[in-house]
């Protein structure tokens, strides 16, 4: 048997190993950190102008690397040219990813320059060290004009909300797969596609804070308060949210009064008292959403740097927790038999953390190439001269200024 995740009983197997649980979490931060790129957008939280552009940069960069989470679980990638030339359309919810994908590569192609037309094409013409490649990135387009720029804003506004229905299609998908799987006891819920939903945002805002507050350290400039803590609140907002959704799911799923015996035993079986009550008790319930309330509830913990990343990175750990829950707890359920299957994650090889890791690698990559390419920095914006925009001094999150 090759090495790998596929552990199995004898006559069951764990198909859908670590590259599986990756997947959905990685689509869920793109989802949610293109939300957060909308909100000055369609929701006109000026406050988070100076935050969108960033937004946008990384919502695409995790949105090229998403697939290669499923290319690497399959162990024939090259396959996946079927999907695309034979009529799977539309009974195969895989076949019909395929379509969302591209579907949306598209629509954040449009959003990328449309968010940044206006600032290429001041560059270009004001003779940047760059200036051929900002006339590139604007398709020549000179127009620098207020009108131009209005216009700009309306079709930012038509696409960004387009994509935020692209976002929560393209995650919610996910959850629709695990919830029609009538075989698999703990998926089957109708709850479940709103689940993925909600902590797609939880764990898309909780990215976008720790991206954020680091770019800023990185480049020496202030970490505007405003942003942070507007994050936070949002953050705080749908972790209670997310709390309540798991409050519903256990008590439809884990008390045999209100569920089906299979999901009630497996839910206790395996989540409660089995060998996953440590990812969902300790994890993704008790660091992903208590620690997260716990430090919001204190004032100094939650004005500071410290209790801002905290938040954010309790609220990132949780949310992978629960990934893992639903793709693997689903599956060491036994359908045959009353034993619990157990899955072994190698740390090398196939469906290991190196290949996670090297999928984050690629992420992280393909994003250092936007940041690169597309002016996202609101301290080098040019005025519509060609001079230098005076930006405000921000605070960091401390509550005073940032050196």
């Amino acid at each position: 048997m090759p090495e790998g995740s596929l552990i199995h009983s004898g006559l069951e197997n764990v198909y859908w190993g670590l590259m599986i649980v990756t997947y959905p979490y990685i689509s869920g931060l793109v989802a949610g950190s293109f939300v957060v790129s909308s909100l000055s957008h369609v929701f006109h939280q000026k406050i988070f102008d100076k935050l969108a552009p960033l937004a946008v940069l990384v919502s695409f960069a995790l949105l090229l690397a998403a697939p290669l989470t499923v290319l690497g679980d399959a162990r024939q990638p090259t396959n996946f040219w079927e999907l695309l030339s034979r009529g799977h359309w539309p009974y195969s919810p895989i076949a019909f990813f395929i379509l969302i994908w591209m579907g949306y590569i598209v629509l954040m192609l449009f959003e990328l320059y449309f968010a940044f037309r206006a600032e290429n094409a001041r560059r270009a013409a004001a003779g940047d060290p760059r200036q051929r490649l900002h006339h590139i990135l604007a398709l020549g387009s000179r127009d620098t004009s207020e009108a131009a720029a209005a216009r700009d804003k309306r079709i930012l506004l038509i696409l960004s909300s387009l994509g935020i229905l692209m976002a929560f299609l393209f995650h919610g998908y996910i959850g629709f797969i695990f919830g029609s799987t009538k075989a698999r006891p703990l998926w089957a819920t109708p709850l479940m596609p709103v689940m993925f939903i909600v902590s797609a945002m939880v764990s898309g805002i909780a990215l976008m804070w720790v991206v954020y507050v680091l770019t800023m350290r990185y480049y020496g400039r202030p970490v505007e308060r405003p942003i942070a803590d507007g994050l936070l609140r949002y953050l705080i907002l749908f972790v209670l949210l997310d709390l309540y959704m798991d409050a519903v799911d256990f008590l439809t799923s884990a008390i045999p009064a209100y569920t089906q015996g299979p999901t009630a035993q497996g839910f206790q079986r395996i989540l409660l008292h089995g060998p996953d009550a440590g990812v969902y008790l300790g994890l993704q319930i008790g660091v992903g959403l208590f620690v997260p309330l716990v430090v919001w509830v204190i004032p100094r913990l939650r004005q500071s740097w410290i209790g801002g990343a905290v938040m954010s990175v309790a609220v990132l750990i949780g949310v992978f927790a629960m990934r893992w829950d639903v793709v693997i707890a689903g599956q060491v359920q036994s359908k045959i038999s009353q034993n619990i299957l157990v899955a072994h994650i190698p740390w090398f090889g196939f469906d290991s953390v190196q290949t996670v890791m090297g999928v984050f690698g690629v992420a992280w990559v393909v994003f250092l190439v936007l940041a690169w390419l597309f002016p996202w920095k609101p301290w080098e914006t040019l005025t519509e001269d060609g001079s230098p925009e005076r930006t405000q001094q921000g605070l960091s999150p401390q509550g005073g200024e940032s050196a």
